[in-house]
């Protein structure tokens, strides 16, 4: 039996994938946790225990139905079945993680007080994709806090290279 969120989002990714389908699941993923992120009333009704299960599916086909992939439509309806529509997040959290492994594809947020030259950025993007042995795309955010240099967030992971940061060490040296 399916227990964890991980166990629901590799059975679907495994459909998708099956299916070549994976960017179409992601995307009527993304929709129906739009769905869910505007109507937070709408879990507690498809979790109540009141409203009998097939009242509760027919509530679904009415919302996603013809919207979404029939795949990603029974989805919805086995996690109410389950009691689970609770871990829908963390479901399509799992989902893109195991997309993203399997494209081999990191994201790199970069940190910087001024734009990247799209030198500098692609000569950072290749030392990461070095690094981590993988396709890496950068997304830039302005940060004003940075006095120089970059802060990059990618896989779990911080290399602070700002000045803010250097000056910071400097102090502690100094201190000691």
């Amino acid at each position: 039996m399916i227990s964890s969120s991980n166990d629901y989002a590799n059975a679907l990714y495994m459909i998708a994938a099956e299916n070549g389908q994976l960017d179409e699941f992601m995307s009527d993923l993304s929709v129906i946790k739009k769905v869910f992120g505007d109507n937070p009333d709408y879990a507690l009704l498809l979790t109540s225990p009141n409203i009998p299960k097939s009242e509760r599916q027919a509530v679904v086909d009415a919302a996603f139905g013809g919207k979404v992939d029939k795949n990603i439509l029974n989805f919805i309806k086995v996690l109410c079945d389950h009691n689970k529509i609770d871990k829908l997040d963390e479901c399509i959290k799992d989902f893109k993680a195991l997309k993203k492994s399997a494209e081999n594809r990191l994201t790199a947020r970069v940190y910087t007080a001024v734009p990247l030259e799209e030198n500098q950025e692609q000569a950072l993007k290749e030392k990461l994709q070095k690094k981590f042995g993988c396709t890496v795309k950068i997304k830039t955010v302005i940060d004003k806090k940075i006095l120089g240099g970059a802060r990059v967030e990618i896989d779990g992971k911080v290399i602070d290279g700002s000045i803010k940061r250097q000056l910071k060490d400097l102090r502690e040296v100094i201190t000691g």
